[in-house]
């Protein structure tokens, strides 16, 4: 059983290797990738990002506090 645990490791080691070194070699400065980004800007107006409202302070009943002491 150990020896197909680390054969098992190995392949998925080996499988995270080939997918960094892919990775690595992607190139995302390239025209069309930039060209897309700037389609992409110009068709979505910038609109300011509302902050989340945050939720209302909690009041604790006093019977909760003696329950959880």
């Amino acid at each position: 059983m150990d020896l197909f645990l680390m054969g098992t490791m190995l392949f998925l080691l080996a499988n995270v290797a080939v997918v960094i070194s892919m990775l690595r070699r992607v190139n995302l400065n390239n025209d069309s990738v930039l060209a897309w980004e700037q389609a992409q800007m110009a068709a979505t107006p910038a609109q300011p990002v509302a902050a989340p409202a945050l939720p209302a302070a909690t009041a604790y009943q006093p019977s909760y506090l003696a329950e959880a002491a």
